[in-house]
């Protein structure tokens, strides 16, 4: 996957087609009827993997790259790191076995922190690649819930398309959650357990950064271990990419998850 992504231009604002929006619309309509089919889960057809996860309708085709540096990656425009608060995503994929797998490709999509998603550009949409050592770090904003007492609710997540090495690696559908306080029964709300079990296993552990949220801890996550060095370092690594972006932010959160690929 070529690099096009420069410091310069983090996530730039760029309009998403009528054909590609109506390309996508189709697919999302046929997902949505059969491959999210709540039967799909309870035959088995879906949920093989522990990580499996609904697509949901929101995905568009073609996601521009959002690389900057070898598996790092920049979802969120300056606008919306500066409104929102930078959220740092720490990602693994491996195979079965607990290897890594390099070069993975990671097609991602989300709301914004209010629970709003765009179509009309490919706003907090984009793809990267893993690391030599199956690594992922992303900085986006955090997914806000949606929905609403009549439509149903959704707990705030990612939306992640992971592909490893060609017909050897089972793509993988799933979702990251990033839930209050690290609470996993926050995702018992989710209007998607109609179609499969709630995903507990899915919520990414978070924590926050106080120093940079004006002392306070953020969406009452607990506070990054002090004693976490390389986690810590990831952060200070990310934070001088702000500044030289001239970016008046720093870290927040930051979230981990590891996801595994089967083979087919």
């Amino acid at each position: 996957m070529p690099q096009v992504s420069t410091v310069a231009d983090w996530a730039p604002h760029v309009g998403v087609s009528l054909f590609t929006r109506l390309v996508s619309f189709v697919r999302s309509t046929w997902v949505m009827i059969v491959v999210d089919n709540p039967l799909s889960w309870r035959w088995g057809y879906r949920g093989q993997n522990e990580k499996d996860d609904v697509e949901g309708p929101f995905y568009i085709v073609g996601a521009p790259d959002r690389q900057i540096d070898d598996g790092k990656a920049v979802l969120a425009s300056t606008e919306y790191l500066k409104k929102y608060g930078p959220f740092l995503f720490l990602f693994e994929v491996k195979d079965a076995k607990g290897e890594p797998i390099p070069n993975a490709i990671l097609d991602w999509w989300q709301a914004d922190s209010e629970g709003g998603y765009y179509f009309a550009s490919w706003t907090l949409r984009g793809k990267l690649q893993t690391d030599a050592h199956g690594r992922a770090e992303v900085l986006s904003v955090r997914p806000g819930d949606y929905g609403s007492d009549w439509i149903g609710k959704r707990a705030g997540h990612i939306h992640l398309i992971i592909s490893g090495d060609a017909g050897r690696h089972r793509p993988l559908t799933t979702q990251a959650y990033v839930c209050p306080g690290n609470r996993a029964s926050h995702m018992e709300i989710d209007a998607a357990n109609y179609a499969r079990s709630a995903r507990l296993g899915n919520m990414a552990t978070a924590w926050s950064i106080p120093a940079a949220n004006g002392g306070d801890k953020y969406w009452e996550l607990p506070e990054l271990p002090t004693d976490d060095i390389e986690t810590t370092k990831r952060v200070s690594w990310w934070n001088a990419k702000l500044k030289e972006r001239g970016i008046d932010r720093e870290v927040i959160a930051v979230a981990r998850q590891d996801f595994k690929l089967t083979i087919f």
